[in-house]
């Protein structure tokens, strides 16, 4: 049962974005990408030549199926849907390729993708500076957002991340909310941390009270709250950063070409319309990877 709709949700959801964006309306002066939007001749060039593919005629997105709204399994269907996969549907059929989705964990997303097995890994990761110098190469980013705590309903007036003194925190094993928990360990003062393969199973861990709250992504968590009665969000919203899609060390040319593409998207108002679709909001697109808060572009359509 859906007790809470979107709209209820709206404010604390996206709490993030009223300190690190200034929404402009749809058709007015703010800048909506890096530079100016593609022409289309340009783009039918980039999409005769891809260098790089692991397959040819193929765009291998490799993903975890389980890290919703980005990437998530349809009980129905059971296929990949999401932001992250919508818009690597999108850049593939701009692009003349076939979509393939391998789903693996996201520690596997990552290994596999250095090994040369996928085009893009892609289950809402952030270039952040220790990826960056592992030698990965990243889209320019298509979305933002931060670090919230996952409660349970009944915790939700509990302070998060403002106060985690004693606390078992738990997250999803090789995420970048991990890598903040873990590197600050003294500064938290935090009890223990655990590890989970997803979020599945780190909500379940929740719910089974072997953590107190959970180190999650702010539009993950928020999605959960929507979907799951017993699953709220609590405390601040931290950290404001990037998404992007990660490439393998190497491919910058790979990585130019589907840029030309999404920033294609972004000025037709195509990422718009996702963003509206599984967010219920447009959710503001950083320039570049490196850019520090606040952020204040939004995607072109309703915002």
């Amino acid at each position: 049962m859906r007790r809470r709709q979107w709209p209820r949700l709206a404010a604390l959801l996206f709490s993030f974005a009223l300190v690190v964006a200034a929404c402009s309306p749809s058709g007015g002066d703010a800048t909506t990408t890096t530079g100016e939007a593609e022409p289309v001749t340009t783009q039918a060039a980039a999409a005769a030549d891809v260098p790089g593919l692991v397959e040819e005629g193929k765009l291998l997105v490799v993903t975890t199926g389980n890290f919703p709204p980005y990437t998530l399994i349809n009980e129905d269907t059971g296929e990949n849907e999401g932001y992250s996969i919508d818009l690597a549907r999108e850049v593939a059929d701009r692009l003349g390729l076939e979509l393939e989705l391998p789903t693996v964990d996201f520690v596997a997303e990552m290994e596999g993708l250095a090994s040369g097995l996928y085009d893009i890994a892609d289950s809402g990761i952030w270039p952040n500076e220790a990826r960056q110098e592992a030698g990965f190469v990243f889209s320019r980013p298509m979305t933002s957002t931060g670090i919230i705590a996952q409660v349970l309903t009944e915790n939700e007036d509990t302070a998060g991340f403002a106060n985690v003194t004693g606390l078992i925190i738990g997250g999803i094993q090789g995420s970048s909310q991990e890598k903040f928990i873990l590197d600050s360990e003294a500064e938290l003062g935090y009890a223990e941390y655990l590890g989970f393969q997803g979020a599945a199973e780190a909500n379940a861990g929740l719910r089974q009270g072997r953590v107190d709250l959970l180190v999650a992504d702010s539009l993950l968590a928020g999605f959960a709250a929507v979907q799951n009665d017993d699953l709220s969000v609590a405390g601040p919203t931290i950290l404001a950063h990037p998404l992007s899609f990660t490439f393998a060390e190497g491919n910058e040319g790979k990585r130019d070409a589907i840029d030309v593409v999404i920033n294609a998207m972004i000025a037709d108002g195509t990422v718009a319309e996702l963003q509206q679709k599984w967010f219920a909001s447009c959710v503001p697109i950083p320039d570049d990877i490196n850019q520090a808060e606040p952020y204040t572009t939004m995607p072109e359509g309703d915002c």
